[in-house]
């Protein structure tokens, strides 16, 4: 694809070269798991009963780390359309546009740029997580293989609603409108989705409202590694399955994306 491994270079240097964006958007995580995290001591609610309740898993923060790598994917990813808005403001995005760079390639590139920075942030939240009082037990079982099933789970995530707001961005101006949409968006998504609550524990229109947000197959996928590792075989048929929705889902949005780039990107 022409421009694209230049134009992602761009935007990662853009990100390493100013520190102030890794921090600030590791800042919210951070004190969901080390604040949020922390508040819920499930041994004092029942023990074992109330485990059950939470996939088994030995803490809070055990449980909800799914959710928060998952959070912090769609966040990131979320926000990365801001970028496209920007480069039109500055007339950066006109350059592009005249230069024998295919169009789909500026809008990739600020994709992957953005699944390029979720790596980093889940390798220091999980390290966080791990070395807090009383913080993240990883099974026994749990292997490389498994680590990587997981980075591969948030990058979806944070590659499909990074390609939805890019899409949304391409025929924006203000950056004001794609801000606002992403502040109205991000709760209920956040909340309607089995990243921070079991199922058991909502109410059941919310329960099935949550079974169908792809932040739940992210976070369900990652939490049946974190606490199991060697998945039973009911686990595996559910591991399976979130995965390939979301596999599926982020093919989608590369079609979707690459038509919408091509035919619909202007100055």
């Amino acid at each position: 694809m022409s421009g694209l491994a230049p134009l992602t270079l761009r935007e990662i240097k853009k990100w390493y070269r100013n520190p102030v964006y890794l921090i600030v958007g590791l800042l919210q995580p951070v004190f969901w798991i080390i604040l949020f995290g922390s508040a819920f001591d499930i041994a004092k609610f029942g023990g074992p009963f109330v485990s059950s309740f939470f996939d088994g898993a030995k803490d809070y923060i055990t449980y909800m780390i799914g959710g928060i790598l998952t959070i912090t994917g769609l966040f990131t990813g979320m926000f990365s359309g801001i970028n496209i808005i920007w480069d039109r403001r500055l007339g950066i995005l006109q350059r592009f546009l005249v230069s024998p760079i295919k169009r789909s390639s500026i809008v990739f590139s600020r994709i992957i740029a953005s699944v390029v920075r979720i790596i980093v942030q889940v390798v220091i939240l999980v390290a966080i997580a791990l070395i807090i009082p009383d913080g993240l037990k990883i099974s026994s079982s749990f292997t490389i293989e498994d680590a990587f099933l997981m980075i591969a789970a948030v990058l979806m995530i944070s590659f499909i609603f990074s390609s939805i707001f890019s899409i949304i961005a391409i025929r924006m101006t203000r950056m004001e409108t794609i801000m606002g949409i992403t502040n109205l968006v991000n709760l209920p998504l956040m909340f309607a989705s089995y990243a921070l609550f079991p199922p058991d524990l909502m109410v059941s229109w919310l329960s099935t409202v949550a079974k169908y947000n792809p932040v739940s197959w992210s976070a369900e996928s990652i939490r049946l590694l974190i606490i199991y590792g060697n998945l039973t075989g009911s686990q595996m048929s559910t591991f399976v399955s979130y995965m390939l929705y979301l596999f599926i889902l982020t093919v989608v949005m590369i079609l979707l994306v690459y038509f919408v780039s091509e035919n619909g990107i202007k100055e």
